[in-house]
């Protein structure tokens, strides 16, 4: 197996073992109170006038959208479902925004958003080159070309600093290896290093369903930790997938919507 990052770099994709502890402890009951208490509001989001308003937030990334895959239909419609439990639950329309369903997607690898954005890419006018430049760094990027897609089991909801999103774990190495392989090749390309682009998280494999946008009071952070704990208890009983065949560039000027124009690059993981 390849390792994901070459030694020496100052951040590093997690062994498999230790993901699969990672993602697990996350999900604890413990663990969720803990996330809970530190809850804090995202800032990407405004309820004004009875609906949500998107603050700008511009970039790309390579993403795998639920979309992409037919198969993930059922997962769709399942984490619909846990959007209105949370709803329900939480009774606080505007304080927690639900990402619509088409927004749902795994980042694969980080690009460049905000700031650096429009550092590296906007005052260089590199905006109408940019798909072409990563459509060459996935030329050369080896993957494995597999036909089967890549299966990676849902397990349950965590609370992750201003977001709520459902976790996800591999049950096969080979799975989570593709994807680090990906993000290796992709990180350590000259193209992706002269464009300023660098891998600034390890790859955590989860959908974020729903964003915090309201200061909360401490019991309504208790709220927060018993309806994602209830509904957590309801998923061990559950095989929830979700199928990634592909990834590609897409673009994105908040954070509930993301496209991929005909000429941005796709490519088989």
């Amino acid at each position: 197996m390849h390792t994901s990052v070459n030694i020496g770099d100052p951040l590093l994709d997690m062994p498999f073992e230790k993901y699969l502890s990672r993602q697990t402890h996350e999900i604890s009951e413990e663990r969720v109170l803990e996330k809970a208490k530190q809850a804090a509001r995202a800032k990407q989001f405004n309820y004004l006038n009875g609906e949500w308003v998107p603050n700008p937030y511009e970039g790309f990334a390579i993403i795998s959208r639920l979309s992409d895959n037919a198969s993930n239909k059922e997962l769709t419609h399942r984490l619909k479902k846990i959007q209105e439990e949370l709803n329900e639950r939480l009774i606080s329309p505007n304080v927690f925004f639900q990402l619509p369903a088409a927004s749902f997607h795994q980042t694969i690898a980080n690009c460049l958003s905000a700031t650096r954005y429009e550092k590296h890419i906007v005052e260089k006018q590199l905006e109408k080159k940019y798909p072409d430049t990563i459509f060459q760094v996935f030329e050369q990027i080896d993957s494995h070309k597999n036909t089967e897609p890549i299966q990676m089991k849902m397990i349950g909801l965590s609370i992750f600093g201003t977001a709520i999103g459902m976790l996800g774990v591999f049950e096969n190495e080979k799975d989570y290896a593709r994807i680090l392989d990906f993000r290796n090749s992709f990180y350590h390309n000259e193209h992706t290093k002269q464009l300023g682009i660098r891998m600034t998280r390890p790859f955590i494999g989860h959908i974020t369903l729903t964003y915090m946008e309201g200061e909360l009071s401490i019991t309504e952070k208790e709220n927060l930790a018993n309806a994602v704990n209830l509904i957590n208890d309801g998923l061990k009983k559950e095989s929830n997938y979700f199928y990634i065949s592909n990834t590609s560039l897409i673009r994105y000027h908040h954070l509930a919507a993301f496209f991929r124009d005909a000429n941005f690059p796709i490519t088989l993981l």
